[in-house]
Formats: structure tokens, sequence, C-alpha cells
């Protein structure tokens, strides 16, 4: 049996389409896969960032309630000012924010020696 030109246009056309289907399926596959891994690893982050925050308020909680139970310290008339040292063992994070609250704490000890003046 023996196939003309036009049956053959129709085979090849039939092939093409069957071809771009199974094409277009994997891509929509794989796009799913991709889509699944960012929302896993969205989900990881926000994981960690949790994580890190409460670890940063537990942090500030411990300042705060330590700064409860000390008395309150005058500060001396004509004393230097205090320099904070660095602090190597802390990370980045910590020291930041300790060297935000020691500026603080300095902002309201001057701000207290100026009213008393």
């Amino acid at each position: 049996m023996m196939m003309n030109w036009l049956q053959l246009s129709s085979l090849q056309l039939q092939w093409v389409h069957e071809i771009s289907q199974s094409a277009l399926a994997g891509a929509v596959a794989i796009l799913g896969l991709v889509i699944l891994l960012e929302l896993h690893s969205i989900a990881r982050l926000r994981r960690g960032l949790d994580g890190q925050l409460k670890r940063l308020f537990e942090q500030i909680d411990l300042i705060r309630s330590e700064a409860r139970s000390s008395p309150p310290v005058m500060p001396l008339v004509g004393a230097a000012p205090l320099v904070a040292a660095p602090v190597k063992a802390l990370g980045t994070g910590e020291a930041r924010l300790l060297a935000a609250l020691s500026a603080a704490r300095s902002r309201i000890e001057r701000g207290s020696a100026d009213n008393a003046a």
C-alpha cells in the first residue's frame, strides 16, 4: 500500500501536534514543580525569620528585665562619657542592638543631667 503526498503531510502534521502537546504538558509539569519548590523555600524562610525574631524579642525582654531589677545609676557631674568597647563574642545583630541600647542610655543620661542643671 502506497501513501500519496497528501496522506504523508497529514500524518506529519498529526505527529507535530502530538509532540507539541507532550512538550506543553512537560513544561506545565516543570512549572508546577518550580512553583512548589518556591513555596517551600518561602515557608522555610518565614520559619527562619520567625525564629530569629523570637530570639531578638527574648533578648530585648531580658535586657528590659535586667534594667528594671538594677538600681538607677546617677551620672557623675564632669565624668568622662562612656565609650562602648567592641563586642566580638556576639554576632553582628546582637552587637548592633547593644550599641543602640547604650547610645539611647547615654542620651537619656545626658537629658537627665541637663534637666538637673
